[in-house]
């Protein structure tokens, strides 16, 4: 398979070389085994940030916390939480 794969690589901007169809190239098992781990991978990025996002409304909206207050309690998730501040603020407006 890599060597099919290298092959596309390096060839793909000819203009005899016929693109083969990635079915072809790939066994079945290993699509199925790398749709299962992206779908637990997307699963973990939606919890992770659902989990986040419900965090911040709570500091925000009901324990009525700064911006600065957040970040300074939650530090390793300071970017998501500035997104997260600015579009509550956003969506509250609207």
């Amino acid at each position: 398979m890599k060597a099919e794969l290298i092959d596309v690589h390096e060839n793909c901007g000819k203009e005899d070389f016929q693109i083969p169809d990635l079915f072809d190239i790939v066994p079945k098992g290993e699509i199925a085994e790398f749709e299962d781990i992206m779908r637990k991978i997307i699963t973990g990025i939606i919890s992770e940030t659902s989990g986040i996002a419900t965090w911040v409304y709570v500091q925000k909206y009901v324990k009525h916390k700064t911006l600065d207050e957040m970040l300074q309690e939650w530090q390793g998730a300071d970017q998501f939480i500035i997104v997260m501040d600015t579009w509550f603020e956003k969506l509250m407006a609207e």
